[in-house]
């Protein structure tokens, strides 16, 4: 079954995800190769949790890690998306880090 939750790259349009059009003069975002956060929020590798992961490419910058980027990101369309859309399917809703371990 497919997964019907877009991840951030599908949304963003960024091509950092491999194979994205833009991976060689960006790199491949860590995001999508982040494995031991696939299905967190619904999303695959950490799709829907990339306010969560150091090194992505916001507003044209590298971000640092959670907390020096968290703020940033809670204004960001895709993360607010990804909060609406889980409110409304009543599920539970990981926001840090912490809640992983």
């Amino acid at each position: 079954m497919s997964n019907p939750k877009q991840n951030c790259w599908e949304v963003l349009g960024c091509g950092r995800e491999p194979g994205g059009i833009n991976t060689d003069s960006l790199g491949v975002c860590p995001v999508p190769t982040t494995y031991n956060c696939d299905g967190v929020n619904g999303g695959t590798n950490a799709g829907r949790f990339c306010w969560a992961i150091a090194g992505t490419l916001c507003g044209g910058v590298v971000q640092g890690i959670y907390a020096q980027k968290a703020t940033n990101c809670m204004r960001c369309p895709f993360y607010l998306q990804v909060v609406q859309e889980t409110y409304e399917s009543r599920e539970t809703l990981i926001l840090s880090p912490k809640q992983l371990k």
